[in-house]
This record gives C-alpha cells, sequence and structure tokens, in this order.
C-alpha cells in the first residue's frame, strides 16, 4: 500500500525541556520548539518527532515555512502511514457518529478525528472536504478513492478556499473531486428541508455545528416575533417558525443567502422572510423592546490572539444593541464560534453586555458544539463554540 506522503521521512528534534504540549498528545508541533527546521523539510513532507535524548514521539507531516511545523498523526513508532491506516482513520470517523440521528454531519473534524488539517462535511450521499494544511493536501487523491470505493459516497466536492491555506502555500479553489456536484445541494435538517450553496456559500456550504442547540433551544425562543441576525440561509430561523413563532425576520448582508432563505422558507411553507442588510444597521431600525426574541450569531471576531481585546469588544457592543431590542420576558440566543473566546470570557461579554443594554438577564440553556465535532481533552483548539440561551428580565436603572 502507497504512502500517503512523498518524499523520505524527515526527522525532527526538540529542544530539551518536558513542556512542550506535543509531549502530553497535542497534535502540534511549533518552529520555535524544534532545534533547528532540516534543509530537507517540504510542504507536506513525511516527518518523525523525537525528544532531546533521542525518544519518540509521533509520526505526521511537517511545514518549513509555518508556525505549525509538525502536525503528529500517530503515536506508534511501528506504524505506517499508509491508505490502509487513513482507510482505519475513516472508518473510526463514521462509527463515531453512529446514532446521531441524522444524513448531514461533521465526518471529519480535523484534530478531533486525528486527521489535522482536515475538514469533511456529509450531505446525504454527498460530501464537501476542505483541505487546510499541505499534509491534508497530500492525502487527497488516498481519500478521493476511500470515500467512494470504500465507504460509498457518491459525490465530493473540494472547497479549498480557506485562510489556511495561504499561510500554508496552497491556492484557494473550489472544485469536484468525484461524482455530480452540480446545484442544487439539500439536507433534512431535523424535519426542515434546507438547500444550500457548498461552492459559493459560507465554509463547506452549510454550518453543521449549531443543530443540537437548535434541537434544545427552538422550542424554548419560538414565540412571537424573531429575529434571526447572521442567519445566513436561516436554519435558526426555520426552526424557531416550525417550534411556533408567529414571524420570523431573517438578516444577512449576503443577497445570495436571502435568496436561498426565501426560497426554504416558501418550501416548507413557515412564516420566515429574508432582510438583505448590514446586522448593525438593522439594528438601528428596530424599537427598543419589540421583539420576543433574537437569534445572534455572528461569525468569528477574533481570528487570533492579538484580536482578542478589540474582538471581545465587538460581541459586547453587538450583544447589548440585540438585547436592547428584546421585551422583558423574551429570549436571545448569543452565540460565539472564536476559539480564543473562551467560556469564562464569553460570560464575561454577556454580563457586560447586559449591564450595557440596562436589562437582566437569567441563562436557560449552556450549548455547544454538536457531537460530530469531538473535543480531545487537552487540544482546546478543537473546542471553539458557546452559546446560550438567555431570558430577558425587567430593566435596570
Amino acid at each position: 500500500m502507497s504512502a500517503l506522503f512523498e518524499g523520505p521521512v524527515v526527522d525532527l528534534r526538540l529542544k530539551a525541556g518536558r513542556r512542550h504540549r506535543v509531549l502530553q498528545g497535542h497534535p502540534w508541533c511549533f518552529s520555535n520548539q524544534l532545534l533547528k527546521i532540516p534543509d530537507g523539510l517540504k510542504p507536506g513532507s513525511p516527518i518523525a518527532l523525537w525528544t532531546h535524548e533521542g525518544a519518540f514521539v509521533g509520526h505526521g507531516y511537517g511545514h518549513p515555512g509555518t508556525l505549525i511545523s509538525a502536525r503528529i498523526l500517530s503515536r506508534r513508532e511501528d506504524e505506517v502511514l499508509d491508505e490502509d491506516w487513513l482507510e482505519q482513520k475513516l472508518a473510526v470517523a463514521f462509527a463515531r457518529r453512529e446514532g446521531l440521528g441524522r444524513t448531514a454531519y461533521r465526518l471529519v473534524h480535523g484534530e478531533g478525528d486525528g486527521l489535522p488539517g482536515l475538514i469533511i462535511d456529509r450531505f446525504g450521499d454527498g460530501v464537501v472536504l476542505a483541505a487546510g494544511s499541505a499534509g491534508a493536501e497530500a492525502m487527497r487523491p488516498a481519500l478521493e478513492r476511500l470515500l467512494q470505493n470504500r465507504f460509498g459516497v457518491a459525490r465530493g466536492l473540494w472547497k479549498n478556499d480557506g485562510r489556511g491555506r495561504s499561510l500554508e502555500g496552497l491556492p484557494e479553489e473550489v472544485s469536484v473531486g468525484w461524482g455530480d456536484c452540480s446545484l442544487p445541494w439539500e439536507i433534512d435538517d431535523d424535519g426542515v428541508g434546507v438547500r444550500f450553496d457548498p461552492w459559493g456559500g459560507q465554509k463547506t456550504g452549510l454550518f453543521l455545528d449549531m443543530w443540537e442547540n437548535r434541537r434544545r433551544m427552538a422550542g424554548l425562543l419560538g414565540r412571537g416575533k424573531v429575529v434571526d441576525l447572521f442567519s445566513y440561509v436561516g436554519q435558526w430561523g426555520l426552526h424557531v417558525a416550525r417550534a411556533g413563532a408567529d414571524e420570523v425576520v431573517c438578516v444577512d448582508r449576503s443577497a445570495a443567502a436571502i435568496e436561498l432563505v426565501e426560497l426554504n422558507a416558501k418550501r416548507a411553507g413557515l412564516p420566515v422572510h429574508g432582510v438583505t442588510d448590514k446586522v448593525d444597521s438593522f439594528l438601528r431600525s428596530v424599537p427598543d423592546g419589540s421583539l420576543d426574541g433574537i437569534v445572534c450569531d455572528p461569525p468569528a471576531f477574533i481570528k487570533s490572539k492579538k484580536n482578542l481585546a478589540a474582538g471581545t469588544k465587538a460581541y459586547r457592543t453587538l450583544f447589548a444593541h440585540a438585547l436592547r431590542k428584546v421585551r422583558p420576558g423574551g429570549r436571545a440566543v448569543l452565540a460565539s464560534c472564536s476559539h480564543h473566546l473562551w467560556e469564562d470570557r464569553f460570560e464575561k461579554a454577556i454580563t457586560e453586555a447586559a449591564r450595557w443594554a440596562k436589562v437582566r438577564l437569567r441563562v436557560l440553556v449552556r450549548g455547544d458544539q454538536s457531537p460530530c465535532h469531538p473535543v480531545p481533552l487537552g487540544v482546546s483548539e478543537s473546542r471553539y463554540l458557546k452559546c446560550w440561551l438567555v431570558e430577558v428580565d425587567e430593566a435596570t436603572s
């Protein structure tokens, strides 16, 4: 069976010391942790990582020009990273999702499934794949063969347009891997048909990390008039309307996304309509205290640690403006997909937003990312989503 990565294995050696996270099971090794970057290390090269004293750490792939110099795939010295190994990793990933009760879910969650740099989202008989590193890109031929021939996936689209691609020296592109990937794409999202565009839409075309939160929260939010901010194709809005809301307004600056909101609502026969607008300008047009509920699930405001202060302020400001629009006794979903905004910081941002909005809040549900986005202990980067359902109490002075 052929190897997944081309070229000879490059040996990497850690600097002295035992505080390296990679020694405690983390899959990343940073450039400043290595004695040197060998001349033979190429983007996606197979590597073997060793301690300063010469003990084996792991097999994986490397990159000479990025902060993360190596990603570990196996801790067994005698293990070969070939197509058989990859087939087993995929089989385990499929088995890990058994019992979800869904045909749309994240099949491979990068480090969460032991395949750093790789995302695979399953949508019925098809998948959308995203290779965020040179090593994940190198696995592409084997992944296509296995998913078609071993696991019977009918079609696969590569959505390789993420920000990490440029850091790895890889081109941004969207291309067919195999099968018929033409539009439309559609899933059954817990009883609601949702059409989406994996070619031109966000991420892999649809977000699969919120469905458990919608299951828990939509019924508690579904009353009166509700606004779904940053709605994309309307998943939150559709489920809130299905749960009993009289009127749902989905707001997104993307006209293409709002077209899909309208289409999905019409096909489902739900009282949902879309507005193409920026969220801040839309909120200025909404009277304070006029809504029964609001969903505020924005894009990540914090891309790196250096953006932490400014991004936290942005969440706080947005949440405050959103909370002002909800009547006493109404409810709000507040969410963040920024990894660097940890739970305690997220809580602090909401607490300060409530004070600025001059309301009191009661937390009804604390949500997390769906179980198809597993988080290995010690790899906090795999956990990024926070989602709270809060009740707005009487205004403060």
